[in-house]
């Protein structure tokens, strides 16, 4: 039988918590296996396709690649947004990434064993839980996690955009946003955009450009065990001590019966 054949799930009281296939199966040990298993996403990665989308709605672009792949979908949140583009020789799953850039919010989509899920970052909150033995209370995982790491930086920070349009010849400032409390925090330091504003809204530009670069990068992961029915997801929001992060990758192993997960955190804005 073909590895990619071979299926892992993983149950819980409401039905099917993870579906996936084996990727890897290492058998050398005299008394144990080991396996690497990913869930469907797996072939999103792996395929690639052509497409040409024209002025077309969101969820119809993903009903369109899911039944080209005889993908099933979860579900899709509500995207007020139309797509002109042509994808040539790409992963399905960067077609699907790039698409979500377009469209103005934080979203994310995932596999769950129901099909495709596209959803916007923070609407899913994570609350895993575990018990130390069968006869105790339920512990709350992040308060008794380890393995802790985290870091703060200024490094890649802008807390002033300019916009601009123009060339080397000559240039004309259109506008400029700052984040004055930063400034006084951190000092100046500014990012300087080229635009044609004839194609492009520059205060829009200057807007969401200080958005995305007035952040502290916060580097934060831990580990932490979670009871086996439980699948805590990339893209869902945790609390940790009382402040929520978005969680942008979780890494799952099983070991004696044991769910051991590391999550991967940035502090949601």
């Amino acid at each position: 039988m073909q590895i990619a054949q071979w299926m892992h799930r993983v149950t819980r009281g409401d039905g099917v918590g993870f579906r996936g296939i084996v990727l890897t199966v290492d058998d050398g040990a005299q008394n144990s296996n080991k396996y690497t298993v990913c869930d469907f996403g797996f072939y999103l990665n792996k395929s690639k396709e052509t497409y040409q989308f024209n002025d077309m709605e969101v969820r119809d672009l993903f009903t369109k690649i899911c039944s080209d792949f005889n993908i099933d979908i979860d579900s899709i949140c509500d995207i007020p947004q139309k797509i002109t583009k042509i994808y040539l020789d790409k992963t399905i799953s960067d077609i699907i990434k790039d698409v979500l850039s377009q469209c103005g919010g934080d979203f994310n989509f995932d596999v769950t064993p129901k099909g495709l899920r596209v959803y916007r970052v923070g609407d899913l909150v994570a609350y895993p839980e575990f018990r130390l033995s069968p006869n105790t209370q339920l512990n709350y995982s992040p308060a008794l996690r380890g393995g802790v790491s985290h870091s703060t930086s200024i490094e890649d920070m802008k807390n002033s955009v300019k916009v601009v349009s123009g060339d080397e010849k000559g240039f004309t400032v259109i506008t400029a946003e700052q984040d004055a409390g930063m400034i006084h925090k951190y000092g100046l330091l500014q990012e300087v955009v080229k635009i044609d504003p004839d194609k492009t809204n520059p205060y829009t530009v200057a807007r969401e450009k200080l958005a995305e670069l007035a952040q502290v990068k916060e580097n934060f992961s831990f580990e932490m065990i979670e009871a086996l029915d439980s699948y805590t997801r990339a893209g869902m929001v945790i609390d940790v001590d009382g402040v929520m992060f978005v969680i942008e990758g979780s890494q799952h192993c099983i070991r004696n019966g044991i769910h051991y997960t590391k999550l991967d955190l940035r502090r949601t804005v």
